[in-house]
């Protein structure tokens, strides 16, 4: 029983931390005078000669969801903020709810400017995980089983895990046609560290209207993949590979893949000018994947719901019990057989952006993005301010209107001391402050991320 209501707790936390906590780091493209403006598409210029990061030069953590908002989330009647799960669960969609988490690390970077060609290379660590789910998964622990009585009104139980881990190796070229036109293309070759994919093709539990005993039916499809050296050979196994065990990431392994970025911008005049990029096209194949297809019906669930919720509340999270008792009760925690190989497709992202400058202390952007979550084409617009003084600091600020991801005000500076270049930027830079519950007609409060870094430069080739 303990087992379940772990569950829940983990997932009012999780969903607590994105409502108050992506659009991921598009604030840093607006940065003037920045040496990462061509992260999305190298076809936007650089204007440093030489460019030189480690470690720290990039490092960018995302987490947003699709679902949980902080207005649904707290009710604010009588100037007090107060929990109000009722009204959450009323607000998700029946099955379309995802909370997705990104992270990434430029270990190396290094580029160089030979006439109209710029060159660099670098050597990303990346991670996205994504958790999808039933609005009755929520449902079930918030309202208590007794929602769902009889043979007639089962909870749907779906859910689908997608966890990509990788490095990146990458080496860009961009080509200054002429001084209006530039055009650039980053060919990639990725490094599979671990996959796993849950399929929930309907998982359904059933509760008695006489006994309240719950049975379930399951069908759930699994798959993993890892370079880490443990052995995988259950279910179970797949997160003690990854705890204790890194020897996998920075190996080259069988798990290939291959990306690209490409994209151009042009300059009308001293004022105007538009971009158009195609970021992360490509794929990665997995080699001694480990599967599962389990299929199961009336399979009897022990444990009940509480009544109380302050009873749920005050309970300890075993992440150990929960996991392992989660695919005990549902899934099985049989053996998994050898797979045959797969591929898995990078998050491709298109972005269109124009800019009017005014003069050097105001230029206006406007952004159009798509980009997949959840196997679906998600549109986002941004529109955004930004300037440079003295060229020395340098900031942003940016509104996104996002279905999916949460509207959301971004904001970012940065300074360049001598060689060295230093920024930080949010797209959503409220759920750093103490606003929020003024500005929540302006903010969904779904996402939150961060990106910042150090990076050195040398020379520029600004005209």
């Amino acid at each position: 029983m303990k087992r379940i209501y772990s569950l829940l707790i983990i997932i009012l936390l999780l969903g607590n931390v994105t409502v108050k906590a992506q659009n991921d780091g598009i604030s840093m493209t607006l940065l003037p005078h920045l040496a990462y403006n061509n992260f999305y598409n190298p076809g936007i210029p650089v204007e440093q000669d030489i460019v030189v990061g480690f470690g720290i030069s990039n490092i960018g953590l995302g987490v947003y969801n699709s679902s949980i908002k902080y207005k649904n989330l707290y009710n604010f009647d009588n100037g007090l903020t107060t929990l109000d799960l009722n009204n959450l669960i009323n607000s998700l969609d029946e099955h379309d709810n995802f909370i997705n988490t990104n992270v990434s690390v430029d270990l190396l970077r290094g580029g160089a400017r030979f006439g109209k060609f710029f060159v660099d290379v670098n050597w990303r660590l990346r991670l996205n995980a994504e958790l999808h789910y039933s609005k009755d998964f929520l449902g079930f622990f918030i309202n208590g089983n007794g929602h769902y009585l009889g043979p007639d009104n089962p909870a749907d139980f779906s859910i689908g895990v997608d966890l990509n881990m990788f490095t990146e190796f990458a080496a860009g070229v961009q080509y200054e046609v002429n001084d209006k036109l530039t055009v650039g293309i980053r060919p990639k070759l990725l490094n599979g560290i671990a996959n796993v994919s849950v399929n929930d093709d309907g998982t359904l539990i059933y509760t008695d209207p006489n006994t309240y005993e719950m049975t379930a039916d399951a069908n759930v499809n699994i798959r993993m993949s890892t370079s880490l050296d443990d052995d995988i050979s259950k279910i179970g196994d797949f997160g003690n590979a990854i705890g204790n065990n890194v020897s996998g990431v920075f190996g080259l392994k069988d798990h290939f893949g291959l990306g690209v970025d490409f994209g151009a911008s042009y300059i009308f005049n001293d004022r105007i000018g538009v971009a158009l990029g195609v970021y992360d096209l490509g794929y990665i194949k997995w080699k001694d994947a480990k599967e599962k297809h389990n299929h199961k019906d009336d399979v009897v669930i022990n444990d009940a719901l509480v009544d109380d919720i302050d009873e749920l509340l005050n309970l300890d999270i075993d992440l150990t019990d929960l996991y392992s008792g989660l695919v005990e009760d549902v899934w099985g925690n049989d053996s998994l057989y050898p797979g045959e190989d797969y591929k898995t497709a990078l998050k491709t992202r298109i972005m269109l952006q124009g800019y009017y400058e005014l003069n050097p202390m105001a230029r206006f952007t406007a952004i159009s993005q798509l980009y997949y979550v959840n196997k679906k084409l998600r549109p986002a617009i941004t529109v955004a301010y930004s300037g440079s003084f003295y060229k020395y600091f340098n900031l942003t600020a940016s509104y996104t209107l996002s279905k999916y991801a949460g509207n959301s005000i971004g904001a970012g500076v940065s300074f360049n001391l001598g060689p060295v270049n230093l920024y930080v930027v949010t797209d959503n830079v409220l759920v750093f402050t103490k606003l929020g519950s003024i500005t929540k007609s302006l903010t969904s409060y779904r996402s939150a991320n961060m990106r910042f870094g150090l990076v050195l430069t040398f020379g520029n080739n600004k005209k």
